[in-house]
C-alpha cells in the first residue's frame, strides 16, 4: 500500500487559503510599517518642534537647528523640515493611518489651517489617491480662494493636469572654460568676470580646454570634461527676495567670492505683493534660510539681464527647488514669454 505524503501544518492547500496568507502577512506587515514610519517621523518632529520652543529665542533658531542636526545626523534637511510640518500641522496621528507619509508630506503644503482642515475631510470623504491630494493641493497653492468646498470649482480641480516639470541641468563646481579674448587667452569665471592666463601658462593651454583651478592659481586641465560641466558652482544663501529670487555667495575661483542676485529658471510665482507670492517665499524660506549651502547651475542672463539659475539643495541632486516649487504648486512653468494675466 502507498505511503501517504503527509502535509506540513500550516502550508496552505489551495489559492485561496494562500492569498488569505499573504494578505494577512504581508499587506498587513507593510502597513504596519508604514505606520511605524508616521510614528517616528511624527515623534521626530515633535522633539524638534518642542526643543526650538523653549529654546528659540531667535526668529532663525529653528532653521540653524535643523541644519546642525542634518549635519550631525547626515540626514537630507528637507525630510527633517517635513518633520516638523507634519507634527505641527498634525498633532494627533491616529492608529488607523488615513494617510500614508506620502499623502501628509503633500498635505502639509498648504499652510492655512481652515483650508488644510477642508482638504483633509475632502480627501476621507472622497477617498482620494496620492495624485489627487498632489492636484488639489496645487490647486489650493496657486489659487488661495479656490477650495473643494465650493461645488462649482469641482470639475476645475478634478482636472488639475501634472505641472510641466523641468529637466535639471546641473554640471561640475570648479571647472572653466579658456576663452580667446582680445588681450589674449583667459578663463572664463562665468558672469562676465574673466581671468587671464599668464603667458606661460597661455603655452600650455589652449582655447576651448576645460580646465580647475588650483589653491595657488595653478591651471590643470580636465580631459574627460565637457560644456554640459560648465558654469557649475558651490555658493552659499544670502536671503529669498521672493518665490523665483535669490541672493547668493559664491566662490567663482578659489578666494574670489561674488554676491549675485538669480533667477530660478522656468518658473513664474506670483508677486510678492499677494497672498500666494508672500507663501511662495516663505516656502523658499523655510527650505533655504540664510547660510544652507546650495549648488547651482546658471544660464545666460534673461530680458531683464538676470542670470538665470537651476538650485539643487546642498549636494543632494534630488533636491532640486525649481522642481519642488512647480510640484507644491508655489510657481508655474514660464519660458520667459509674455505672462498671462
Amino acid at each position: 500500500m502507498a505511503e501517504r505524503a503527509i502535509t506540513p501544518a500550516g502550508v496552505p492547500q489551495t489559492y485561496a487559503q494562500l492569498r488569505r496568507g499573504v494578505e494577512e502577512t504581508l499587506l498587513k506587515g507593510q502597513r504596519a510599517i508604514e505606520h511605524a514610519k508616521l510614528l517616528t517621523y511624527h515623534e521626530t518632529g515633535r522633539l524638534i518642534n518642542e526643543h526650538v520652543f523653549v529654546n528659540g529665542a531667535r526668529a532663525d533658531y529653528g532653521s540653524q537647528v535643523v541644519s546642525r542636526l542634518a549635519r550631525d545626523l547626515d540626514l537630507a534637511r528637507t525630510t527633517l523640515y517635513q518633520c516638523t510640518q507634519f507634527a505641527r500641522y498634525f498633532p494627533i496621528v491616529r492608529r488607523g493611518g488615513q494617510f500614508n507619509w506620502a499623502q501628509y508630506r503633500v498635505l502639509c503644503q498648504v499652510e492655512d489651517d481652515s483650508k488644510r482642515l477642508a482638504l483633509v475631510a475632502a480627501a476621507i470623504q472622497h477617498a482620494w489617491t496620492t495624485d489627487q491630494i498632489i492636484a488639489e493641493v496645487r490647486a489650493w497653492n496657486a489659487a488661495p480662494t479656490v477650495g473643494p468646498a465650493s461645488d462649482a470649482n469641482s470639475a476645475a480641480l478634478s482636472s488639475v493636469e501634472a505641472p510641466d516639470l523641468l529637466k535639471p541641468i546641473r554640471g561640475t563646481p570648479g571647472l572653466h572654460l579658456i576663452v580667446e579674448r582680445a588681450s589674449g587667452l583667459a578663463v572664463d569665471l562665468g558672469f562676465k568676470l574673466y581671468w587671464p592666463l599668464t603667458p606661460d601658462q597661455a603655452k600650455r593651454f589652449s582655447k576651448g580646454d576645460i580646465v580647475r583651478i588650483a589653491s595657488d592659481d595653478s591651471l590643470r586641465k580636465v580631459e574627460d570634461a565637457t560644456k554640459a560641466d560648465l558654469f557649475t558652482y558651490d555658493a552659499t544663501l544670502v536671503r529669498v527676495i521672493d518665490g523665483d529670487t535669490i541672493v547668493v555667495e559664491l566662490e567663482v575661483s578659489p578666494g574670489v567670492t561674488h554676491e549675485l542676485k538669480l533667477r530660478l529658471r522656468g518658473l513664474d510665482c506670483p508677486e510678492i505683493s499677494t497672498a500666494p507670492g508672500r507663501a511662495a517665499k516663505r516656502f523658499v524660506n523655510d527650505l533655504l534660510p540664510p547660510g544652507t549651502a546650495v549648488v547651482l547651475s546658471t544660464t545666460k542672463p534673461d530680458k531683464y539681464d538676470r542670470y538665470l539659475a537651476d538650485i539643487f539643495v546642498g549636494s543632494d541632486p534630488e533636491t532640486f527647488l525649481n522642481n519642488t516649487l512647480l510640484e507644491a504648486g508655489y510657481a508655474v512653468h514660464y519660458d520667459g514669454g509674455a505672462k498671462e494675466e
